[in-house]
């Protein structure tokens, strides 16, 4: 499990883009991997997040013959998309962050960005 801080790729992504103000759509298309916002001041909340995380799962019993069910229920628990406002710039809590969550890998991903 890796979670990572994308922020700043998101508001550069955006800003390519030359829009003004809108909603800010992010979309992970992959069923194993998430997006979330949280802390982004202290490094220790997203270790804290997956050390979390990785204890809801800790002797389920799943079919799924891939072995990665962990990784596919976790994805639902956390979702695949956000909506941030944007006005120039994301508009994010003081402390808030944008975080890929990576539930399987590693494995190479990829992450969409919207504002119409």
């Amino acid at each position: 499990m890796e979670i990572r801080l994308i922020t700043r790729e998101v508001e550069a992504a955006v800003a390519g883009l030359g829009v003004t103000e809108g909603l800010c759509t992010i979309l992970v298309p992959h069923t194993t991997a998430a997006v979330s916002i949280n802390e982004n001041a202290d490094p220790d909340v997203p270790l804290d997040v997956a050390s979390a995380l990785e204890a809801l799962v800790p002797d389920v019993s799943f079919d799924h013959g891939e072995g990665n069910s962990d990784a596919h229920f976790l994805a639902t628990l956390i979702g695949a998309s956000l909506t941030v406002p944007w006005r120039g710039r994301l508009l994010l809590g003081r402390w808030q962050g944008i975080y890929f969550v990576e539930l399987d890998g590693p494995r190479t991903r990829e992450v969409q960005v919207w504002v119409p």
